[in-house]
């Protein structure tokens, strides 16, 4: 079956920079009607048959590692009294959006406290292994989900991330390349002839974990390091090419120890001690790779995609349902395409695995 699941939180955030609208209510209600312009497109071109929306909802990882987006919580505190308004009405847009798509829609709706989004996506994509799933995100961190049975879909900016490669709305190849320091990929240019390398979405995954995410706290396993190598010195990538003998380059790669910063000493002198970068490449896969979640977070997670997916809502009150959320937000537009999105908001999970069960 063919499952679409929504980072929400990340698509919302984009959404509320596309209108320059000098009114927050109405930047806001924007915001709302492109998720569901997004959705109606995908629903057409790819012809889903259930949605699920993760929701962030702070983070375990705060608690285990707390450098974890310690960034941003300063820097939500220095916003101006301006700012923390317009903060103040979006999330109420969000919120009220989260609470029509869990209460009065079929599409199943993830979330817990202290889970990410991205958490809840990887877990339902490892719960469902034999069905297909769309990742609805620009969110750079879900290419390491890609699989034959997993793509991303980016619709701001109107991409298919496939392991085959990226592709524009015309269908078009796009040339990208692995950002050396950051393992993000970089969009370039059209290239039909453009031929990705293999696995390279895991190699994307390996360079993040070595470089580690400057934007969540998450220090280098190898500060430092570079990402070819020299005649001296092993690389990035001689280490990923030996990623599956493990021999010389790998072992001589990982074994290598430097000095990390621990704390501060009564005299104000910087304490450091060694650390082998294997050790610290493990800490940071802990937070990054999405596979990787305590088992007590996992069991949370399932428990919750198990509530979350029983949910019974009689179709008959999805149109009208629909119509009134619309109305409570000002959104006559939506409301003119309503069939467009009574399509995909009444696709129930239960009905699809009841009839795939009586197929087998």
């Amino acid at each position: 079956m063919k499952f679409v699941l929504v980072d929400l939180s990340n698509l919302f955030a984009r959404c509320r920079h596309v209108s320059n609208d000098d009114d927050i209510e109405t930047k806001a209600a924007i915001a709302v009607s492109l998720v569901f312009q997004s959705l109606k497109k995908l629903n057409r071109n790819f012809d889903i048959d259930h949605i699920v929306f993760a929701i962030d909802s702070g983070s375990w990882r705060s608690l285990v590692y707390p450098h974890y987006k310690a960034k941003r919580k300063f820097d939500r505190l220095e916003r101006t009294p301006e700012e923390q308004e317009e903060d103040k009405v979006f999330y109420s847009y969000l919120n009220k959006l989260i609470e029509y798509l869990d209460k009065k829609t079929k599409c199943t709706v993830l979330r817990a406290y202290n889970i990410e989004g991205d958490d809840f996506i990887a877990r339902f994509i490892q719960n469902h292994p034999d069905d297909d799933h769309m990742i609805v995100s620009g969110d750079s961190d879900f290419v390491q989900l890609l699989a034959d049975n997993v793509k991303i879909y980016d619709g701001i900016n109107d991409r298919l991330i496939t392991t085959a490669g990226v592709t524009d709305h015309k269908g078009l190849s796009l040339e990208f390349k692995i950002d050396s320091s950051s393992g993000k990929i970089k969009i370039l240019k059209t290239d039909a002839d453009f031929v990705p390398e293999q696995e390279w979405w895991k190699k994307a995954l390996f360079v993040k974990l070595l470089r580690g995410d400057s934007g969540d706290g998450i220090f280098s396993a190898y500060p430092g390091i570079s990402y070819k190598g020299t005649s001296k010195r092993i690389g990035i990538m001689q280490a990923w090419e030996d990623r599956h003998l493990k021999e010389y380059h790998w072992n001589n790669f990982f074994l290598q120890e430097w000095k990390k910063a621990v704390g501060i000493d009564d005299n104000g002198e910087v304490i450091k001690e060694n650390v082998r970068v294997i050790d610290e490449y493990r800490i940071n896969e802990s937070l990054i790779d999405l596979t990787k979640q305590p088992d007590d977070i996992k069991v949370l997670m399932d428990k919750t995609i198990e509530h979350a997916t029983r949910k019974n809502i009689p179709s008959r009150n999805i149109g009208f349902d629909f119509n009134k959320f619309c109305k409570s937000l000002d959104l006559p537009g939506l409301m003119e395409e309503s069939d467009q999105f009574i399509k995909f908001l009444n696709k129930p999970y239960r009905d699809i695995h009841v009839r795939s069960d009586s197929n087998k």
